[in-house]
């Protein structure tokens, strides 16, 4: 077996193990904490991720790239970036204290922020981004499955009714500190004791570089969370916590999206200054494998979305029914959108992955603030999905005049395929949602292979021999 099709696998595994333990967590959570207080945890949650992406500017992106052509400057870019993060981290961290003060949101939101912003610092000791460098990623799926599994059992423990909603962000940072104590022992073990170092010369040529693509990753997870963000301080904690229901089925299959930029990033990467003859059959290659994973689990999500809703959340958050059906198409469009921009910044476009991006997530925000007033949380959804095509669009344009990936009339097998699950589904929903789910999808596996969709040598596209 090839080293990135192992890597995927242990990614997939470490992947599917955590986020079936933060899916559980969400489920129990929300139906403890009811509507309104699931919103309120969901609105601390989604500015915690803001200030995270805030410490991480980029920098953990060229660390990949760089340690992945060149391995003997592990310690050297571990050193210096982890410094750069922990002053970024308390910046960070300040912000979110200080806004938890300032934010009219009462005492219990303030409360949340406060203590994730502990959180924040820990998570600049998190070097998952070494290890994805030096395609290890077995110790990343371990620490990922021990951090979600430290959260899942502190929060049966620890948030038994309503009132103990305070208890559900320090399970988080207790969490967190677990996975991080994983991965910081074993790279000791590998490559010494991280110490910090403040190299400057090494710092400038890392925040030259690292910028673009820092603000392109900030301004996407702001629009990533914008909808909960917007509809907590537009609305009320209620039309946040519907929203964010729908938001958590959405990025839970979303862990696809994570595993393959993980997986692909570093192998572009190389193929973009080793084997550019090859840079678009890969992209090709990619592609079908995207839609072949994308496009069923879309239909399914958008016909089975009352099902997905009552079964996981319960009858209490039926409103996120809808939500779910339009925020399905999320799940696509992102795929193809980081096949297109980590190819770009494989091939040293980080400028015009940032201003994609940029163009992006200001007409995403735009419609989610537009969709909020007009429509609500319907208009939440449909404007996250509305911004995510817009960075598609841009993003596929750019990659489509630097390096056009290989395409044959196997690439819209996946679609055609789609179209008998999606009458199946339709006409056995009804009846029996379960038995509908697995006769659709064997009809279309059986299809996508027929009809050579993906084929073995696709399988193994990620094959790079150093």
């Amino acid at each position: 077996m090839n080293r990135p099709t192992r890597n995927a696998l242990f990614l997939l595994g470490g992947e599917v193990g955590a986020r079936i333990f933060g899916f559980l967590v969400s489920a129990y959570l929300a139906r403890v904490l009811g509507v309104g207080g699931f919103g309120q945890i969901g609105f601390a949650l989604a500015v915690f991720a803001y200030a995270t992406m805030a410490t991480k500017l980029g920098l953990l992106t060229v660390g990949v790239k760089d340690i992945a052509q060149n391995r003997d400057r592990v310690t050297e870019l571990t050193g210096n970036i982890i410094t750069l993060r922990l002053a970024l981290g308390l910046v960070a961290a300040t912000a979110m204290v200080v806004l938890g003060l300032v934010l009219r949101k009462g005492p219990t939101v303030r409360g949340l922020l406060i203590i994730l912003g502990a959180g924040v610092v820990l998570q600049c000791l998190l070097i998952e981004w070494v290890f994805t460098a030096v395609e290890r990623t077995g110790y990343i799926s371990v620490a990922r499955i021990v951090t979600s599994a430290v959260y899942f059992g502190l929060a049966l423990a620890l948030v038994r009714t309503a009132d103990d909603i305070m208890m559900v962000p320090l399970a988080f940072v207790a969490a967190t500190a677990s996975g991080m104590a994983i991965l910081l022992i074993r790279y000791a073990r590998l490559y010494g004791r991280p110490a910090p170092r403040l190299d400057p010369t090494v710092i400038r040529g890392l925040v030259r570089r690292a910028w673009p693509i820092g603000i392109a990753s900030f301004l996407t997870q702001i629009h990533t969370n914008a909808g909960i963000v917007a509809l907590s301080l537009m609305k009320n904690d209620t039309a946040a916590g519907e929203y964010t229901a729908a938001h958590r089925i959405v990025f839970f299959v979303l862990m696809l999206d994570r595993i393959f930029q993980t997986v692909f990033f570093p192998v572009v990467s190389r193929y973009a200054s080793g084997k550019p003859d090859r840079f678009g059959w890969l992209i090709g290659a990619a592609l079908r494998m995207l839609l072949a994973v994308g496009v069923p689990i879309c239909v399914g999500l958008l016909l089975l979305s009352s099902p997905a809703v009552e079964l996981v959340f319960g009858a209490e958050y039926s409103a996120a029914v809808p939500l779910l059906a339009i925020l399905s198409w999320f799940i696509l469009l992102s795929l193809l959108t980081s096949l297109a921009g980590y190819s770009l910044l494989a091939s040293g476009q980080e400028r015009r992955f940032a201003r994609n991006t940029s163009i992006g997530v200001g007409f995403s925000l735009c419609s989610v603030a537009l969709g909020v007033l007009l429509w609500g949380t319907t208009g939440a959804a449909a404007g996250i999905v509305m911004g995510e095509a817009v960075v598609l669009l841009l993003m596929g344009y750019d990659l489509l005049r630097i390096a056009p990936p290989s395409v044959n009339w196997r690439t819209l097998v996946p679609v055609a395929a789609s179209l008998p699950l999606a009458l199946v589904l339709l006409l056995l929903r009804g009846w029996n949602w379960p038995v509908a789910a697995v006769l659709g999808a064997s009809v279309y596996l059986a299809l996508l292979f027929l009809g050579k969709g993906v084929t073995p040598s696709d399988i193994g596209l990620l094959r790079y021999n150093d």
